[in-house]
């Protein structure tokens, strides 16, 4: 550690402030002390200190007031506490109000030594983590959740209903509905909003790596930890941690989450000590988790601890009435990612949404966003029209309206089978109705009752 690592000690005991810059100017850290918060406060500006170490009971403000100070001036900077009275509950109710650890007086100058290095480790990650955040949330500040429809009215009424709170969400879903974006929004309407927004893979997570993963390690703790990890529960401290694909953790890990879950306390690998993490947890999955639990494979006391408030993303072929305006915010979105570069449409030709509507998205609108991006760039400045969106389309599911790859029930999809021969016929006797009849093998007089009954129209040559 070198003299640029600077470090502010707060205390109303001259002699304790004294021995432990003693100790840590001759370990190479360079050291500035204060008697009180407001000291402390009037003297943290200037001595540009990286960690804070601050007694918790003291006259005039004591540490958790100070932390709070610092956090509403906008510093990030790691406060640790150190007490010569504490208790379990000073530490938790120091932890939560947001220190990055607890120590206890007489403090061991080697265990201060180490948790300043980790400390400072710590800072320099989430100021990392906070830029890579910033630069992705500009990139991203058009994910809004769009359409006018009543399905999706209910979603942001939900959200903004469970985002003031600290209540755990589980998000359901098709792949492609957009449950990371209901995590994003829930984050960014908390009052969480300025700390980490951690996102996890749960079916990416060997599960001998899971406590190393969620709880971080020590170096040394096990073959090929080579240095410390900070885990995604540290990381997200204050802020939320997202648990997508939850469905897919096997038992052992839901029992070793919902330890964590139930109880708040964690323990590193490789260290002795408990943790307590203080991270609002958002639960996604396209499973259906209460049918997992039935079966026995997914536990039901987690499934219960994760089911606080569920919020359920339909899926695009449920509110089809939104197809328009997100593709106009896709639409509007690419340009802008294009800059002054070539012009791309931002239009539609009048039959396009018809054919748009007419598919059942089984990919829903990550598919759609895919398609209309496709679209955009093989128009060029020309409106997107009917013709293109049908060939791309086509591979897809043959013809648009097909059946969905990840829908089963029977007479849905004999219905969009039907309706979609119907087009195709249509089309190719440039909708003559005489001839697409003989070209289904039905009588021509039954073609008005299909094309009611699939809501097409009925209007153009009868012959």
């Amino acid at each position: 550690m070198t003299a640029r690592t600077r470090i502010l000690i707060v205390d109303d005991e001259r002699y304790v402030r004294d021995s432990l810059a003693e100790v840590l100017a001759s370990e190479g850290y360079a050291c500035t002390t204060a008697d009180s918060m407001a000291e402390a406060l009037e003297s943290f500006g200037p001595s540009g200190a990286q960690v804070v170490v601050t007694d918790l009971k003291m006259p005039g403000g004591d540490g958790i007031e100070l932390l709070a100070a610092l956090r509403r001036a906008g510093s990030t900077v790691p406060v640790v506490m150190m007490t010569g009275v504490g208790t379990i509950r000073d530490a938790i109710a120091a932890i939560r109000a947001g220190a990055y650890d607890f120590l206890q007086k007489p403090v061991d100058s080697e265990q201060l030594s180490i948790v300043l290095r980790r400390a400072v480790e710590h800072e320099e990650l989430v100021t990392e983590v906070r830029s890579l955040r910033d630069h992705a949330r500009s990139a991203s500040a058009h994910r809004e959740i769009v359409g006018s429809s009543a399905a999706m009215a209910r979603v942001r009424e939900l959200i903004e209903q469970v985002a003031a709170t600290d209540a755990t969400v589980l998000v359901t879903g098709e792949s492609g509905t957009g449950k990371e974006l209901v995590a994003e929004h829930i984050h960014r309407r908390s009052p969480r909003a300025s700390r980490p927004l951690v996102r996890v893979n749960c079916a990416a997570i060997p599960a001998t790596l899971f406590e190393s993963e969620f709880f971080g390690h020590r170096r040394g703790a096990f073959s090929g930890a080579v240095g410390d990890r900070v885990g995604r529960f540290a990381e997200a401290g204050g802020g939320t941690l997202v648990l997508d694909e939850i469905g897919t953790l096997p038992p052992e890990m839901q029992a070793k989450l919902l330890r964590v879950l139930e109880n708040g306390e964690y323990q590193v690998v490789g260290e002795s000590r408990t943790r307590v993490a203080d991270a609002r947890i958002l639960a996604l999955t396209n499973e259906v988790i209460a049918e997992r639990v039935q079966r026995g494979e997914f536990r039901a006391d987690l499934y219960y601890r994760l089911n606080v408030f569920p919020i359920a993303m339909p899926p695009l072929r449920s509110h089809k009435e939104d197809i328009g305006e997100i593709v106009a915010v896709v639409l509007r979105h690419i340009q802008g990612r294009r800059g002054s570069g070539a012009k791309l449409t931002e239009r539609l030709d009048t039959d396009a949404l018809d054919v748009l509507t007419s598919y059942d998205w089984p990919g829903n609108v990550r598919e759609l966003r895919n398609v209309i991006e496709r679209a955009a760039i093989v128009a060029g400045s020309r409106p997107i029209d009917a013709g293109l969106l049908r060939a791309l389309l086509e591979p897809a599911l043959s013809v648009p309206g097909g059946p969905s790859l990840d829908d089963c029930h029977l007479r849905r999809n004999l219905d969009a089978l039907e309706k979609q021969l119907i087009q195709r016929a249509l089309e190719r006797c440039e909708n003559r109705k005489k001839d697409a009849s003989a070209l289904l093998g039905i009588d021509a007089r039954n073609l008005g009752y299909y094309l009611r009954k699939h809501g097409l129209s009925d209007s153009g040559p009868k012959g």
